[in-house]
């Protein structure tokens, strides 16, 4: 029986080298990782901390989980997508932790069934804590057109404006899809990301009074506007809703100026040029629009107070009622509560019997 030839000695030298070589970077890189961990550092590419409203920090690690396109769910979210799709809810609501955490939703659904004689309305809530425009742009491309709802709500512009990884949302975003996504639980990746977003936004004092919004304003717009015309294309009808605050010039929150702005004095006119833009957005494309922050704005101070949690961003139970409100008159002047929930004919033949009594 003859057996293989044995290597010469320069291939089995070169073997052990490289046999070797790899032990010796696998055992770096472990120990490098043990490090990070020891050290306590982390750099992901999605929120484990919100300074204001609820959920709380400890809540908070293990409200969210990477999703390559989007940046971060919840967990949960596919699940969710697939029922949404089984179900085809005629009204998708879209946005930031304001409508997430909100409940401004069950408030519309109760009076639609209150006020239309049992007409019931159908649902799904697709906001996500911390999320902007350009993860709602996502949305609205992969993950809305499987559900074909008949009317979306499109409610950003707090997260825009705030400052996020030190990097924009579109490059944060860039980041996330490299080949390294799997393993975005390990420090030594997470180390790499910094790295990378530290070349992307500059290094330096001079770099992070520069550090970019996550969203820039003409981006903002861009994806407002194309959220808009995606939504037509399913044959849905888009409103916009601007954000409402209980914000004034000289009484700002003050925690706010340590994380998500550059000078606390920003806050209120930066806040204002984004509601702005979603006005100019919904006139230029004659998209619906119920401007909830024209009509807070109105109110006196100290009723737009009790609207809010001392955050001025999430609303309160207050709050939650009126903008149920107000968002169940503005679908009914857009004639949208009869595609959503259609009135009972009992019901609208004892409105309509009521009404010509009355002349």
């Amino acid at each position: 029986m003859s057996s293989e030839p044995a290597l010469p000695e320069p291939g089995r030298r070169r073997g052990a080298l490289v046999a070797l070589l790899v032990a010796s970077t696998i055992a770096a890189l472990g120990l490098a990782e043990i490090a990070l961990r020891v050290v306590g550092f982390r750099f992901l590419l999605y929120p484990e901390r919100i300074e204001f409203g609820s959920p709380n920090p400890q809540e908070m690690k293990s409200e969210f989980v990477p999703h390559d396109r989007l940046l971060w769910v919840r967990p949960g979210y596919e699940e969710k997508l697939q029922r949404a799709r089984e179900e085809r809810p005629p009204l998708a609501f879209m946005g930031c932790s304001a409508t997430a955490w909100g409940r401004y939703d069950e408030a519309l659904a109760r009076r639609v069934a209150e006020r239309r004689g049992g007409g019931e309305l159908a649902f799904v809530n697709l906001a996500f804590p911390g999320w902007s425009s350009y993860q709602g742009l996502e949305q609205m491309r992969g993950d809305v057109p499987g559900i074909a709802p008949k009317v979306v709500t499109i409610f950003y512009g707090w997260n825009d404006h705030w400052i996020g990884f030190g990097i924009d949302d579109a490059t944060a975003a860039r980041l996330n899809r490299s080949i390294l996504f799997p393993l975005q639980r390990l420090r030594i990746v997470q180390l790499a990301n910094k790295a990378l977003a530290s070349r992307e936004a500059g290094f330096g004092d001079e770099a992070a009074s520069h550090r970019p919004l996550r969203v820039a304003p003409d981006a903002f717009r861009r994806n407002l506007q194309e959220m808009i015309g995606l939504a037509r294309e399913l044959g849905a009808t888009p409103m916009l809703l601007t954000a409402p605050t209980s914000h004034r010039k000289g009484h700002e929150p003050r925690y706010l100026a340590r994380r998500w702005l550059k000078r606390i004095d920003d806050l209120v006119p930066l806040h204002q040029l984004y509601v702005g833009i979603v006005r100019e957005v919904a006139a230029e494309t004659n998209a619906p629009l119920c401007d909830l922050a024209a009509a807070v704005e109105q109110l006196g101070p100290g009723r737009r107070n009790a609207l809010f949690h001392q955050d001025g961003i999430h609303f309160s139970d207050a709050g939650q009622e009126l903008v149920g409100e107000m968002l169940y008159r503005c679908l009914d002047r857009e004639g949208l509560l009869e595609v959503l929930a259609p009135m009972a004919s009992g019901k609208a033949e004892v409105e309509s019997r009521e009404e010509g009594s009355t002349h």
